[in-house]
Formats: C-alpha cells, sequence, structure tokens
C-alpha cells in the first residue's frame, strides 16, 4: 500500500506534465520492485527453511540492474537534443521506492518521494533562473533561396549577443518560390523579441515562429 501510493504520487506528476511514463508504469514499477523485495526477504527464506544460508540482497539487486532497460525504453535522441532523462530516472527512483517499502523502510521511502518533488519543484527552476537557461530558445525561419537570408541572421544573432546553432534544416518548394525551413536554437541575455523582429525584416525571409522550449 505504501508502494502504492508513493510511486503513485511521482506516476501523476510525470502523467501531469505529458510524459511518456505516467502513474500506471510507475506504480506498476514500484509495485514489482516492493513484491520482488518481500519475495527475497520472506518468501524464500520461508520456503528453503532455517537450515539454509540466503543472500536477500540478490534479488533487489537484480531489481536495480532490469529497471535500467525500461528507463531505456523512454529516451529518445531527437534534433541533437536528449529527451527523457528525468522521466527515466523517475522510473529508476521509484523502483528503489518500492524496494524500501519491501524492507519496511516505508519513513526513507517517503522522505525520498519528497525529496523528489522538492527537485523538481523548487531546485530544478531555480537552477534554470540562475543559469538563465530560460534565454535558450528555438526558432523556425523560413526564407528564400539566393538572398542569403540565413548568414544574415546567423551574423545578426552574433551581433546583438546570441550564441546561434543550426539545428535542422529542410528544403521547401512552392509555386513562385523555392527555398528552406532552418530550425536555430539561440542562446542568450540579449533582447530576444528585438532579434526576431530584425530577422523577420530581412531582405528573403518569409516567416519566423518562436517554438516550445525542450523540457
Amino acid at each position: 500500500a505504501a508502494a502504492l501510493v508513493l510511486t503513485g504520487l511521482v506516476g501523476f506528476e510525470r502523467e501531469a506534465r505529458r510524459k511518456d511514463a505516467g502513474i500506471r508504469t510507475h506504480i506498476l514499477v514500484g509495485l514489482a520492485s516492493c513484491l520482488f523485495t518481500l519475495i527475497s526477504i520472506r518468501g524464500i527464506p520461508a520456503l528453503m527453511g532455517s537450515g539454509v544460508t540466503w543472500d536477500a540482497s540478490r534479488i533487489a539487486s537484480q531489481v536495480v540492474v532490469g529497471i535500467g532497460f525500461l528507463g531505456a525504453g523512454v529516451i529518445f535522441f531527437n534534433n541533437d537534443t536528449v529527451r527523457g532523462l528525468t522521466t527515466a530516472s523517475a522510473i529508476w527512483m521509484v523502483a528503489a521506492v518500492g524496494v524500501a517499502c519491501g524492507a519496511g523502510m516505508i519513513g526513507a521511502a517517503a522522505l525520498v518521494v519528497a525529496l523528489y518533488f522538492l527537485a523538481v519543484f523548487a531546485v530544478a527552476p531555480l537552477t534554470s533562473l540562475i543559469l538563465r537557461r530560460d534565454q535558450d530558445h528555438l526558432l523556425r525561419l523560413t526564407y528564400e533561396d539566393g538572398k542569403g537570408a540565413l548568414r544574415q541572421t546567423l551574423l545578426l544573432a552574433d551581433s546583438q549577443g546570441f550564441d546561434a546553432r543550426i539545428v535542422s534544416t529542410r528544403d521547401i518548394h512552392r509555386n513562385d518560390w523555392d527555398g528552406a525551413g532552418v530550425d536555430v536554437r539561440v542562446s542568450g541575455k540579449s533582447d530576444l523579441q528585438a532579434f526576431i523582429t530584425a530577422v523577420a525584416e530581412t531582405d528573403g525571409v518569409r516567416g519566423i515562429d518562436l517554438l516550445d522550449r525542450d523540457d
């Protein structure tokens, strides 16, 4: 019951953030880890009898190894960006919470879950504020060929104090013009709106959009 509640809280937070692994995955991982631990501590020794020595840590150690494969399933790489690391870490953590509950260490498990929410809702935003990661943005630029729009955009970024890096490119062919679409990641503490306005006024630029940041 403790594993169900504690891992369900973590899973609910992941579900609310619309992550691939939600409340059901986290609860099932926590319950399975708890059951493996109970089997290791109570079930197998009871079956083997008092005359046989049994290392109760063997099954728990395999839970730690096995959960890595499940966590790897929610990590993926897209456009030079790794996603799913936090969710994979949460799955690994709820496995530990389940093991702790199975071992009777419910207080320690509850403390770890409380520290998880502290890290997610307090430490991470504070770190982002200190490092000013909120100044990291992804722009989608559409421009015509032959007018030097991309080169001018990169020069504008440099002149205004932004670090610009091309993430992906694609060709665009329309009835009246040929061009390209480029996703550019820009980071810096300068005025982003002024930069976007300057790019939009560049000769050959057909459109510029500000995309959502990664989690």
